[in-house]
């Protein structure tokens, strides 16, 4: 049965160990997302024990992603760490942090002369973009990538490019297996089918 560990001394020092927690079981936490105090945007979040989490960094390398908590975990900083397919996510701690509800009014209609019940995500970190009002294209540079990257531009947050799949069911499939990790996703519909884009949360315009 797995736990929330503490990191030990020996694969990262760290003067507070119970400071920086190891999720290893999606049980153990639940995605959302939060706002708090000194910043209009919602942040991407996990919940762990009544304790909210803003999403910090996705590292590839497991030896390194204990060392940036580490250095967190030093400058005073409560971490955790969540495991996932393409490397660890570092969370931070908020203590003033609101979780933002999922919306509950009615979706728009994709065309003026069609209504229907678009798909939502429960945990909130997933949407179907309706209309091309509603994100701009564009490319951005990530940290640890030297070229840059397809994305689009919503609700003031990057979305890299990820994967395009012919029915709206298989982008909500994926879509889902990222909200699982903790992951904020965006779908979007052009010609081809349906495209899936992945929150940047480090991400910077290409100018």
């Amino acid at each position: 049965m797995s736990s929330v560990r503490p990191i030990s001394a020996d694969l990262a020092p760290t003067p507070d160990p119970a400071r920086c927690k190891i999720l290893d079981s999606r049980s153990q936490y639940r995605a959302c997302h939060i706002c708090v105090p000194d910043s209009d945007e919602r942040l991407a979040a996990i919940v762990v024990a009544d304790r909210y989490y803003s999403f910090f960094r996705l590292v590839q390398d497991s030896q390194k992603a204990l060392q940036i908590a580490a250095k967190l975990v030093y400058r005073g900083d409560e971490v955790a760490i969540t495991r996932t397919m393409k490397g660890d996510v570092l969370w931070i701690y908020e203590a003033d942090a609101q979780e933002e509800k999922a919306q509950l009014d009615k979706p728009k209609s994709v065309e003026p002369s069609t209504s229907y019940d678009i798909p939502r995500s429960d945990s909130g970190l997933w949407k179907i973009l309706t209309s091309e009002r509603d994100y701009q294209v564009c490319q951005i540079r990530v940290p640890d990538v030297a070229k840059p990257m397809a994305a689009i531009y919503s609700d003031r947050e990057y979305y890299s490019y990820l994967r395009t799949v012919r029915e709206q069911n298989q982008a909500i499939a994926l879509a889902e297996r990222l909200s699982d990790k903790g992951h904020a996703a965006r779908i979007t519909q052009n010609s081809k089918g349906w495209t899936l884009w992945v929150l940047e949360a480090e991400a910077m315009l290409r100018t």
